[in-house]
């Protein structure tokens, strides 16, 4: 078994777009009231109702998103008498990540129906199957098609990573295991289960390897990597004394999701600091991907899709619109 010593306490870890944006996005809940925002959700008894959670639990999510300027609160209504929750630019400029979301759970159903509607692309009236393609030369965007470089000088992060308190772990552990089809808005709460896959993407690792590159505890790290296995995205091999981690093939709907964070990181959490890390495509292009329909081949985004409820086969909600 690998061990090393903790990081020490002094130093903050190495910044990247994904750590960054997840500073703001990785908590257990907030990933799932952004995706009900996004389906139309504004109503504080709507989010409740759809998403089972403590009355204090979201009031709380709801007013980091607020301080985020990612939500904010209006009157609406008859005399405004009636407070509402809708999600600014900032929140919406997340559409690829939410697409991503979407793909995971209609490719990955859990034992429940979490998906009453579907995403229809207007311009050939599929419901989307969609690929993230390099905007440049428009091949498929996979993680052996993308090579991460650190911008120099590299880039500390000046605090250390939050610690995910009890509370937030347990609340973790409720929405992944509420429902399995929650799982990959949930995984997004949870700041080193990201972390690490985002790592092993680039290859595997020894779990030494994960504990120094990322400075993460050593408890954290093996932590993590078990709710990873148990979920069946990482795979653990032997080799010696030590163990190998790498992703497996279910892990790769992740990919666009997590590309799709650290894009929104470098638009909207560096604070004036160059990208602290550059994607590039295997076409020598500086990563700036999208999803593609794969029926027509169109590029995909909220102007041009629709929300259609699946127990009404004639009406559609413009996305554009919510």
């Amino acid at each position: 078994m690998d061990t090393a010593p903790p990081a020490p306490e002094t130093s903050g870890p190495p910044a990247t777009a994904l750590l960054r944006a997840l500073r703001v996005l990785g908590d257990p809940w907030t990933m799932l009231i952004l995706k009900e925002a996004f389906n139309g959700t504004r109503r504080f008894s709507a989010f409740q109702r759809a998403l089972n959670i403590p009355r204090q639990t979201l009031s709380l999510r709801l007013a980091h998103l607020c301080r985020e300027q990612m939500m904010y609160r209006r009157f609406i209504g008859p005399g405004q008498a009636t407070l509402d929750y809708a999600p600014t630019a900032k929140a919406l400029d997340l559409q690829d990540a939410m697409y991503a979301i979407w793909l995971w759970h209609q490719a990955n159903p859990g034992g429940a129906d979490i998906l009453p509607f579907d995403i229809v692309h207007k311009d050939c009236g599929h419901v989307i199957g969609a690929t993230w393609r390099c905007s440049e030369c428009r091949e498929p965007v996979t993680s052996g098609t993308v090579a991460i470089h650190r911008t120099q000088p590299e880039q500390i992060e000046a605090e250390p990573r939050p610690r995910l308190a009890r509370r937030n772990d347990a609340s973790f552990t409720a929405a992944t295991s509420q429902e399995a089809g929650t799982v990959a808005a949930s995984l997004v709460g949870d700041l080193p289960c990201n972390e690490i896959l985002y790592l092993l993407f680039q290859g595997p690792r020894h779990m030494l390897a994960i504990v120094q590159e990322l400075a993460l505890g050593t408890s954290v790290v093996r932590d993590r990597l078990d709710k990873l296995k148990e979920l069946g995205l990482v795979a653990e091999e032997a080799q010696g004394r030590k163990l190998l981690y790498s992703v497996l093939p279910r892990a790769e709907g992740f990919y666009p999701l997590l590309l799709a964070i650290a894009d929104w990181g470098d638009r909207w959490c560096n604070d004036g600091h160059p990208p602290p890390d550059l994607r590039v495509h295997a076409c020598g292009s500086i990563l700036r991907a999208r999803y593609a329909c794969d029926h027509c081949g169109a590029w995909v985004g909220r102007d041009n899709l629709t929300i259609r409820m699946r127990d009404d086969d004639t009406h559609g909600v413009d996305i554009a619109s919510r």
